[in-house]
């Protein structure tokens, strides 16, 4: 007997057609229900497929007991099935109808083989993917019914487990990589918007250009017309003039030629008549006595001769007698042609002095309806105003005395000095519950080293101005003083407060008795002035010194900008309106249309500009002696603190519940929010939050802090959008 038929198999009769599919349907269902669930996923990693009962292949059939399948022998006279399922170029098996294909009946297979195709046939048609295609569940189904053939050939079992589980291994890899893969493809489609946006701006700013190019060379072409008709028509008269010059040189060669043959004619006359004397000399000294009738026809010949030379003599007078030499043609010629000259630039000026004349009058006109509006509500005003109050009766009640009052409201308007009058009797209020001295914190290493003292301190009562003066100067000898050292590290701010008052008050009762007054001035005025505010949280340690530095490069920045859009349009110091809005729109590209107008109408409100149509733009950066800028700069500073806080906002919505945080917790909400920042800004954020030093962040892991310490953090820090913000 030959090796093919000796092949043993534990396989039990085949039940019917109807009890099979009793059993295997309700298993179907079990088994394929919720692929696409959270807990089924089909490629993954830690997909797990278990093999079947084999109840499932051979229902109510004892498995253990084996029989002899004598293949082929057991197939003789037994009708062959004429569906049959074979294996394609792509190593699937596939249901093919070979009577439907004219093929001859073949030997019949093995009934384990024949169970296998049948199985598999009944599987896919239930699930409804006959159809040859990439489908998660057609491998489902070819993956059980290859668990069914390794589970029976116990010889190959190692093999094809190893074969399996290589595709299982590469399977699961694949999807990984996908799953790996689809955030940058995602990542790719933000970043192709992001530039088709930037794509469609930058038209937009081209567009107006584009126009005024075409404009421009429209009028250029229209110019080159008028030269091409002007050329034409000079052109013209030019040969005109030269066809006249022709006819005139043809005279005067016809009027030369003429001349000079009247002189040859009256030489030739002169010439006859010598010959006819000296002939009638020499007959009269043959002679001794003239002929008398030869003298009478030679003077008869003489006077018919004289007669007709003045005849021609006459004719020739006439006829030339205004001509002119060619000389004086061209030099006459010449002299008109620069009065044409002459005349037709006088007549350009004149256009253009007329424009003026007529511009100037349309000025003199909105001038003089300027006046009378002014004047209207100058006396409006003088009729309504009301008596100016007596201020220098706020000296007897305000620190300091009239002198000090006087020092303090020089220059101010009426609300000013309200606004003045309000904070002194509120800061005479505050200072201290109205203490002449303070209490002093100790000695203590913990003690900032300008506070360092123990007992009292007097109560200086400093006023707003005062402190904004005093902080404005600590900002300039701290940068230059910071710009003097060699490792590019900032001062402390407490530490180099000592040293300041060190420089400026040689004795040390006067150093700790300005520390005490100023941080309890810079206490009392935190809410009412923003700089004083920033500051105060710069010297406790709650605010970062980066913010105050960024303010003046942002400003020194959007300064420069303006600089050279001022350069572009000829360096006149100021800019139109249309081109203060572009330059802002390039600086800030971020900002939509309505927050350009927004900085816009506070430039018109500062420089009183409503009604003009150009603005002096340098006026704007300018500040005060205590360190206020106008509203332009206030608008700028306001609109870069709420994108800030927006910014921090979106990364605190990705904190979720949690009560602490961690550093790697941090880093992923700012990476989310901001996906372009880059690692150096990073380590400055995290590094602020968690109050560590950016060398150490690789070298230690913080301790995780409570959430709401890190969101006044981040309110308080140098927190800004590294990145554009995601549409």
């Amino acid at each position: 007997m030959s090796s093919e038929k000796m092949i043993v198999r534990r396989l039990p009769p085949i039940d019917s057609p109807t009890n099979m599919k009793k059993e295997i349907t309700p298993r179907i269902t079990d088994r394929y229900e919720g692929l696409t669930g959270p807990k089924y996923k089909i490629g993954s990693v830690n997909a797990h497929y278990n093999l079947p009962p084999p109840k499932v292949l051979k229902p109510f059939i004892d498995t253990n007991a084996g029989t002899l399948d004598t293949w082929p022998a057991h197939a003789s006279g037994q009708a062959v099935s004429q569906t049959s399922v074979g294996l394609s170029r792509s190593k699937e098996l596939v249901i093919v109808d070979e009577e439907a294909q004219g093929k001859p009946q073949l030997i019949p297979k093995p009934k384990f083989l024949e169970m296998l195709e049948s199985f598999l046939k009944k599987e896919l048609r239930s699930l409804g993917v006959t159809a040859v295609e990439p489908n998660e569940l057609r491998l489902q189904a070819h993956r059980e019914v290859f668990e069914y053939l390794v589970e029976d050939f116990k010889t190959y079992k190692p093999i094809l487990s190893a074969i399996k589980n290589e595709y299982e291994m590469m399977i699961a890899y694949q999807s990984e990589q996908i799953r790996q893969l689809e955030p940058l493809k995602q990542m790719l489609v933000t970043v192709s918007e992001q530039c088709d946006q930037k794509i469609v701006q930058i038209r937009e700013e081209e567009k107006q250009e584009m126009t005024d190019l075409k404009k421009e060379n429209q009028r250029l072409y229209t110019r080159i017309e008028e030269m091409k008709n002007q050329e034409v028509s000079l052109q013209t008269q030019v040969e005109r003039l030269q066809e006249e010059l022709a006819a005139e040189y043809l005279k005067y060669r016809d009027e030369c030629d003429a001349r000079k043959l009247l002189v040859s004619d009256i030489n030739d006359l002169r010439y006859q008549q010598e010959d006819f004397l000296m002939g009638k000399q020499q007959q009269s000294e043959e002679k001794d006595e003239d002929d008398p009738v030869m003298l009478k026809i030679a003077l008869k010949q003489a006077r018919e001769d004289e007669k007709e030379a003045t005849a021609r003599l006459n004719e020739m007078t006439a006829n030339y007698g205004d001509v002119i030499p060619r000389r004086d043609y061209e030099a006459l010629e010449n002299q008109t042609k620069n009065l044409n000259e002459k005349y037709s630039t006088s007549l350009g000026d004149f256009d253009k002095l007329k424009a003026e004349h007529d511009a100037l009058l349309d000025v003199h006109k909105q001038v003089v309806e300027q006046r009378d509006q002014f004047y209207i509500e100058c006396e409006t005003l003088r009729r309504t105003a009301t008596p100016r109050p007596e201020w220098e009766k706020a000296g007897d009640h305000v620190t300091g005395g009239l002198a000090r009052w006087q020092e303090i409201s020089e220059g101010k308007t009426s609300n000013e000095l309200v606004d003045l009058l309000i904070e002194e009797v509120q800061g005479a209020g505050d200072s201290a519950s109205g203490a002449e001295y303070f209490d002093g914190q100790g000695v203590d290493e913990n003690v900032p080293k300008y506070l360092r003292f123990e007992g009292q301190v007097r109560n200086r009562r400093l006023g707003k101005r005062d402190t904004a003066l005093l902080i404005r100067d600590i900002w300039r000898e701290k940068a230059s003083h910071d710009a003097e050292k060699t490792d590019g590290k900032r001062e402390k701010m407490d530490d180099f407060m000592y040293i300041y008052l060190q420089r400026r008050f040689a004795l040390e009762q006067m150093i700790i008795e300005w520390g005490y007054n100023l941080l309890d001035s810079c206490e009392r005025f935190a809410e009412a002035d923003p700089n004083i505010g920033l500051f105060y949280k710069v010297l406790v340690g709650k605010g970062d010194e980066a913010i105050f530095h960024r303010d003046l490069r942002n400003m020194a920045k959007l300064l420069k900008h303006l600089t050279q859009a001022d350069a572009d349009k000829g360096n006149t110091g100021t800019l139109t309106k249309e081109d203060f809005k572009i330059a802002l729109q390039q600086y800030y590209p971020e900002k939509d249309e309505e927050k350009i107008n927004k900085l816009i109408e506070q430039a018109e409100i500062e420089l009183e500009a409503k009604d003009e149509e150009v603005l002096e733009y340098r006026n704007m950066f300018m500040e005060d002696d205590e360190g206020n800028m106008g509203e332009f700069l206030t608008e700028v500073k306001k609109q870069g603190k709420d994108a800030k806080l927006e910014y921090v906002e979106e990364i605190k919505e990705h904190f979720g519940e949690a009560t602490e945080l961690s550093v790697e917790e941090l880093r992923k909400a700012i990476s989310t929010v901001d996906p372009t920042i880059d690692a150096t800004s990073l380590d400055n954020y995290i590094s602020w939050v968690f109050e560590i030093e950016k060398e150490k962040l690789s070298q230690e892991t913080p301790a995780p802090v409570n959430v709401n310490v890190v969101k006044q953090r981040l309110r308080d820090g140098n927190i800004f959008r590294v990145g554009a913000k995601a549409t």
